[in-house]
C-alpha cells in the first residue's frame, strides 16, 4: 500500500513555557538536555500499523515518542532548519483519532509536513514541495523498481473542465503490454466508475483501480482512435524495466535514442548495454528521453553523465557539489564524476560535446542533476519539451517505525557553481508530449523536433510554430498534463 499524505497548511501554535522563580533561589533552572534522533529512533507507538516494516529493532513507546524523533531529525538534518515552524506537539492535529482510535500515521504525517519551511520561490512556489513521508515497504518497492499495478504509466489532463486519463507508457514485458495496451489509450472507466465522474464514490472506485492497494482484478474500458476496448487487468507486483534504447540512421550518421524512466538500480544493466551499443556503433548524436524520469539515485545520474561526457572532459571534475545547512557545512562534499554506477558497473565513454534531452514537468531531481552536471563540464545540453520540475535538493532516506521520512537535506550545484533551479529548467525548444505516437518513433512530437534540430533546423522550423506562440508559451512552456504518481517519487537520493 502506497502511503502518501499531502502537505497541508496549518495555523502554527507556539508553545511558550515559563519558568517561575520562588523560594529566593535566583539561579537559572537547568535546561533539559535535548535527545538526538539516534537516541529517539525506533521508539514506536503500539498503534502504528507499520512497525513490522521497520529497518531496525523497535521498542514500545507512544505517538509522542515518534513526534520527538521527527523534531530531532528535522532539527539535525533539514536544510531549512532555521525556518521550521514552532509546533505544539500536543495539539489535536498531531493526535488524530479515527473512529475513536488513535491514527498514528495521520498524526505523525501532519506533524512532519507542518514542520517544513513556509518559504516561497521568486515565482511564489513553495521552496520545499519535495520533503515527503511514506511507508517503508512502498519506499523499498520503488527503489527496487517494483510496483503494485499493471506496468503502465498514465497522464492526467483536463479537456473543457473534464478529467482525461491517458496511457502514456507501457512497460516492456508487463501485464499491461501482454494485454495489448498502447500509449495513447484513454481510460473511460474502471469497474464502472467513469474517469469524468467527480463524485466521491466514483472517484474512490476509479482511484483504487488505477492505483491499486491490493492484488485484485479490475475491469477497464478504453477508447483507442474512437474504438471502445474492454479489458480485465490483474493488479499484482510488477517488475518495471526502466530503460529502452535504439539506434537510428539519419542523414548525418547514427543517432542513439535512450529512454530512461527512473534512476533506480534495476535500470543500470540496460543503461550500460545502451551506452556500450552506442559506442560500438559509433553514434555521433544522442537523444536522452527523460520526459517521465522523476529522479532516483544520484550515483546513477553521475555515471550516465560520465558516459556521455567521456573521461577527457569529466575525469577528476565535480559532477555535483553537495551543500548542507550551515550547521552541517563540514559535511559539504564534491561528488566527482565516476564511470562506476551504483552496483559498480563500468559505464563506457562516448565523449560527446553536445546532446539533446527530452523533458517535461515530470523531469525531476536526479534527471536535472544529470543535465546540470554535464553543463558544468561544458557539454552542451539542449532541452526540448517543457520546463522541468525544479528540484536541486536531495536527501538520505530515514526509516523510523516502518515509515520512511525524507526531509530535504542538501542542495546541489555543478562544477561552475550553477544550480538554484527551483522554478525548473526552461527548454531551448518548446514541444508537447505527443501521446499519438510510440516513444522512440521518429514521428513522435518531441523526438521529431530533436531530429530536425540535429539536421540544422531552428527551433521555430523544427516545431512548425513561432517560439512565442501562445499555444506553447515560448521558452517557459509548462506541461499542463501530469504523470499520475505520488509526489514523493520526484526526488534524488544518496546512498
Amino acid at each position: 500500500m502506497t502511503l502518501y499524505l499531502p502537505v497541508i497548511s496549518a495555523s502554527l501554535l507556539v508553545l511558550l513555557t515559563a519558568c517561575g522563580g520562588g523560594g529566593g533561589d535566583s539561579s537559572p533552572s537547568p535546561q533539559p538536555v535535548e535527545q538526538t534522533s539516534s537516541q529517539l529512533a525506533q521508539i514506536c507507538a503500539i498503534e502504528n500499523p507499520y512497525i513490522a516494516d521497520a529497518t531496525a529493532k523497535t521498542t514500545v513507546g507512544t505517538v509522542a515518542d515518534e513526534k520527538k524523533w521527527i523534531k530531532a531529525y528535522m532539527d539535525e538534518r533539514y536544510f531549512w532548519y532555521r525556518d521550521i515552524p514552532k509546533l505544539n506537539a500536543d495539539d489535536v492535529r498531531y493526535n488524530v483519532t479515527t473512529n475513536g482510535a488513535l491514527n498514528v500515521v495521520r498524526s505523525v504525517a501532519n506533524y512532519f509536513y507542518d514542520s517544513v519551511t513556509p518559504l516561497k520561490t521568486v515565482t511564489g512556489m513553495a521552496v520545499d514541495k519535495f520533503s515527503f513521508f511514506t511507508d517503508t515497504a512502498s519506499w523499498n518497492g520503488f527503489v527496487g523498481s517494483t510496483d503494485l499495478g499493471y506496468g503502465l504509466m498514465v497522464k492526467s489532463s483536463s479537456t473543457s473542465g473534464v478529467r482525461v486519463i491517458t496511457v502514456s507508457y507501457v512497460y516492456p514485458g508487463s501485464p499491461a503490454m501482454s494485454s495489448g495496451l498502447q500509449r495513447g489509450d484513454q481510460i473511460i472507466s474502471i469497474d464502472g466508475a467513469l474517469a469524468a465522474d467527480s463524485s466521491a464514490q466514483a472517484s474512490a472506485l476509479f482511484a483504487e483501480g488505477l492505483s491499486p492497494t491490493r492484488v485484485a482484478s479490475h475491469t477497464f474500458v478504453f477508447s483507442r482512435a474512437g474504438v471502445t476496448l474492454s479489458k480485465t487487468l490483474l493488479a499484482s507486483v510488477v517488475s518495471l524495466q526502466q530503460a529502452e534504447y535504439k539506434v537510428l540512421t539519419t542523414s548525418g550518421g547514427k543517432l542513439g535514442y535512450l529512454l530512461f524512466n527512473s534512476h533506480v538500480p534495476g535500470a543500470e544493466n540496460i543503461l550500460v548495454q545502451a551506452m556500450t551499443t552506442f559506442k560500438q556503433q559509433g553514434v555521433n548524436d544522442l537523444v536522452v528521453d527523460l520526459r517521465y524520469n522523476s529522479g532516483g539515485y544520484l550515483t546513477i545520474a553521475n555515471a550516465l553523465a560520465f558516459s556521455v561526457a567521456g573521461s577527457a572532459r569529466a575525469q577528476g571534475q565535480t559532477f555535483e557539489m553537495a551543500r548542507f545547512s550551515d550547521k552541517r557545512s563540514a559535511e559539504n562534499y564534491a561528488m566527482k564524476f565516476s564511470s562506476l554506477g551504483l552496483g559498480n558497473q563500468v559505464y563506457p565513454s562516448l565523449n560527446l560535446a553536445k546532446i539533446y534531452v527530452l523533458v517535461t514537468g515530470s523531469t525531476c531531481s536526479a534527471s536535472e542533476s544529470f543535465i546540470n552536471g554535464l553543463r558544468g563540464v561544458n557539454v552542451q545540453v539542449e532541452l526540448i519539451g517543457a520546463t522541468t520540475c525544479g528540484k536541486p535538493y536531495g536527501f538520505y532516506p530515514q526509516d523510523n517505525c516502518g515509515l520512511t521520512y525524507a526531509g530535504m537535506e542538501l542542495e546541489g550545484v555543478n562544477a561552475k557553481g550553477e544550480g538554484g533551479f527551483s522554478d525548473g529548467m526552461a527548454p531551448q525548444c518548446a514541444a508537447n508530449d505527443d501521446l499519438n505516437h510510440p516513444l522512440g518513433d521518429p514521428a513522435e512530437g518531441m523526438l521529431s523536433v530533436a531530429l530536425k534540430r540535429i539536421q540544422g533546423l531552428t527551433c521555430t522550423q523544427a516545431t512548425g510554430l513561432a517560439i512565442g506562440a501562445t499555444s506553447l508559451s515560448g521558452m517557459s512552456l509548462r506541461d499542463h498534463s501530469e504523470v499520475v504518481r505520488p509526489m514523493w517519487q520526484n526526488n534524488k537520493f544518496l546512498q
